[in-house]
């Protein structure tokens, strides 16, 4: 991928405010020292007088469900860290409203809404589905409330039908992102194995962001000389009849199989290579296969792993968004479980850094408005200054404060690095890639990057 032009756009600003802080050092989780910011000595004159307020929304339904609890636990230690150990914010504690999870699709989320309002909020972290969010950005942006999306992807979010009036910002990548790893996959494939490069045949549940992602494939493929030579969608969680499915597959092989969905896609991938074995055993096709972030889990600790025939997700590639898994990150998660060693860390950590980017975003606006926080998202990623905690990236900004100058950030958190593109979409960012054993455990693992096609 490009290189990130992170280094081209980074500045310096100038401005007359306040006083600031010293900076000093803490030990941080895992032994490590990191640095630290205490309050600064005498509040800026134009720094708020109340505290930022933070609302969340989640959902314990469909895809989001298999991450509902990480990213509950994440955002929660992350309010720990910027109170507990840096102190809070304009010298007060941030303020973490009560999580209203949503518990089925159709939900009306305006009243949710309106009482985060109510309850002072201007900033709310979402973790829910395409369709949800839609529905309530009308809500959302009477409300004015800067909103950070750690999950969706689906490009329906960003249709010119849906008025977000700036204030929504996605981090993970999004299907414009997802289409082309996975069509330049399909279009690099050799026939050995599979189908005629360029081809995929795509399996998905039927939402949204399946529909999405389906529609991104084709816009990708068809000028390139791929297609989709197999389209199938079910209902979320019901794959339905799994023999079927894997004939349709086959009818036609394809050079790569696009699973977008859960538990569900390790089943078909066992009966797809099932179908495949010759009377010895011995699989006679090799057929590549890429799956969702909800699919991408140690079959060998689930209970369906019991069900699955070995070596049937040898070929397959999982992925989940964000960049390597700190020790450090790995062991705040398993001091509040550890049934994460099971069930994963995926978007835990845009769930940490969706609230310390929002209370780094108040600090760079010198303001608790939600049209204020939104403006400054983008900005605390690509700053002159490079910082890896809330605690160095507030600190350069108010010791800054403290000589009467302005300092920007470049907060790379516990996803990574990441630059927001013009519609405040992940643009530059990291992934995992996993692949599995021939006993369906999780293996090897690799962070990349990924960068939004032109």
């Amino acid at each position: 991928m490009a290189i990130t032009r992170r280094d081209l756009v980074r500045g310096l600003g100038a401005g007359i405010l306040g006083a600031g802080a010293l900076s000093a050092c803490t030990r941080g989780r895992g032994g490590r020292t990191r640095n630290t910011t205490p309050p600064p000595t005498a509040k800026p004159v134009d720094a708020p007088d109340e505290p930022l307020v933070i609302g969340q929304i989640g959902a314990a339904y469909g895809r989001m469900a298999a991450f509902e609890e990480a990213i509950a636990v994440s955002i929660d230690e992350a309010r720990i860290d910027v109170n507990a150990r840096w102190e809070g914010l304009f010298d007060q504690e941030v303020v973490l409203l009560e999580r209203h999870v949503m518990q089925e699709p159709g939900e009306d989320l305006a009243p949710v809404i309106a009482a985060l309002v109510e309850e002072g909020a201007t900033c709310l972290i979402t973790s829910i589905d395409e369709e949800s969010l839609v529905a309530a950005m009308p809500a959302i942006v009477e409300g004015g409330l800067a909103v950070i999306d750690v999950f969706t992807s689906g490009m329906s979010v960003r249709s010119s039908d849906v008025q977000t009036a700036n204030l929504l910002v996605r981090l993970a990548p999004n299907d414009q992102i997802l289409a082309a790893r996975y069509a330049e996959t399909a279009l690099g494939a050799t026939s050995e194995g599979g189908g005629t490069p360029g081809t995929v045949a795509f399996l998905s549940e039927d939402t949204a962001q399946g529909r999405s992602l389906h529609h991104e494939l084709e816009q990708y493929l068809n000028p390139r000389g791929g297609r989709i030579n197999s389209e199938q969608f079910y209902a979320v969680g019901d794959i339905g009849d799994i023999p079927a499915r894997v004939k349709a597959v086959l009818k036609e092989r394809p050079a790569l199989v696009v699973l977008n969905g859960g538990q569900e896609s390790a089943r078909f991938l066992s009966a797809l290579h099932r179908a495949t074995l010759d009377e010895d055993g011995r699989a006679e096709l090799q057929i590549p296969s890429q799956l969702a972030p909800a699919a991408t889990l140690d079959y060998s600790q689930q209970s369906l792993g019991k069900d699955l025939l070995a070596e049937c997700l040898t070929t397959a590639t999982g992925y989940q968004p964000g960049g390597e898994i700190t020790a450090a990150h790995e062991a705040m998660m398993l001091n509040r479980s550890s049934d994460f060693l099971r069930t994963g860390y995926a978007y835990s950590q845009h769930g940490y850094d969706a609230f310390t980017m929002a209370c780094l975003a108040a600090q760079d606006a010198l303001s608790l408005t939600g049209t204020a926080i939104a403006a400054s998202l983008p900005k605390i990623l690509t700053g002159a200054t490079a910082c890896e905690d809330y605690g160095a990236c507030r600190g350069a900004m108010t010791t800054a404060l403290e000589a009467n100058q302005r300092e920007t950030v470049a907060y790379a958190g516990r996803m990574g690095a990441l630059e927001l593109g013009p519609q405040s979409d992940a643009r530059l960012g990291d992934l995992r890639e996993y692949s599995w054993s021939e006993a369906n455990a999780l293996g090897k693992v690799s962070a990349s990057g990924f960068e939004a096609p032109e």
